[in-house]
């Protein structure tokens, strides 16, 4: 099944910090004029060395909430549940699936969180690109200090910190081969991210990592057979009953009423609609409603 192509969403993300914002670069800098903890950096072909935010970064702290929530719930025989956090814990997915050699037994028995972000033997359903800036990125020099614990004093430091305040960066979340409660999960996290439920980088203990996140535009592209405008259609709508039930699909697979995108065109054996902000808001609203309160 996940060998073909039925669906996609294509998420085009813009962050920008509320509050100080630092991704650390790993290693020293030959730079000598960079600060102790600076801003990780990369090449851009039109602006040269550039701050960045690495797409690793924000998959990995929308990874964890959505481990926590579907902890909370622990629904166990449902896709509500989440295993153990680190793969080579023995109750990880990746350690009790790793004899497993049929496909559909690998997906159908992974927890929520392992069926949209993959272990290790399961690839996941979405993808972060890295957030490059679009706009120029306002950094300045903090300083920092460690305190023993014994003595109360000054353990280490100080330190400096280069931190970005203000700017954008904006990259992709791309989502393929997915069902609707998948979608719903990560809305959620995306708005938890807006509430400051969801922070990003170093010192998120220190009021740093608060970020605002819009979707400037969202892509769906599916298979064209059945294609309907206001329907929106989970991975289980493409197959048949005996591979939803193989696969252990879950409802609900396809819903009805969503609002009509700005703008719709056949690509080959696909069709792709495309939504602004506004009409994505009500979208993800809908299938939050609708797949988080599905049974």
């Amino acid at each position: 099944m996940h060998k073909n192509r039925y669906n996609a969403l294509r998420l085009k993300l813009r962050l920008s910090p509320k509050g100080p914002l630092l991704i650390k670069a790993g290693g020293i800098s030959a730079n000598p004029t960079l600060p102790d903890m600076q801003f990780v950096r990369t090449f851009h072909p039109g602006k040269g060395e550039v701050l960045y935010i690495p797409g690793s970064s924000l998959k990995g702290v929308v990874r964890g909430f959505v481990e926590k929530a579907l902890r909370t719930v622990n629904e166990q025989g449902s896709w509500r549940w989440a295993c153990a956090t680190f793969p080579d814990d023995p109750n990880s997915c990746g350690k009790l699936l790793e004899k497993e050699e049929s496909s559909f037994r690998i997906y159908g028995n992974s927890c929520g969180a392992c069926r949209i972000f993959g272990h290790t033997r399961l690839k996941g359903r979405v993808a972060f690109t890295d957030l490059l800036p679009t706009t120029d990125v306002k950094t300045e020099i903090r300083y920092g200090v460690a305190i023993s614990r014994l003595s109360h004093a000054v353990g280490a430091g100080p330190f400096e910190m280069e931190i970005a305040v203000a700017g954008a960066f904006e990259g992709q979340l791309i989502l393929e081969n997915f069902e609707l409660w998948q979608l719903g999960l990560l809305a959620m996290a995306l708005e938890a991210m807006n509430q400051g439920l969801v922070k990003v980088g170093f010192g998120k203990n220190r009021g740093f990592g608060e970020v605002r996140v819009e979707v400037v535009e969202a892509m769906m592209e599916e298979f064209t057979s059945g294609a309907q405008d206001t329907v929106w259609r989970s991975l289980g709508a493409f197959t048949d009953d005996e591979e939803v039930r193989r696969y252990r699909l879950f409802a609900p697979h396809r819903i009805e009423g969503m609002p009509a995108p700005e703008r719709s065109e056949a690509i080959g054996f696909y069709v792709r609609r495309v939504y602004g902000p506004e009409t994505w808001r009500q979208a993800a609203r809908q299938v939050l409603e609708q797949t988080l309160s599905a049974t």
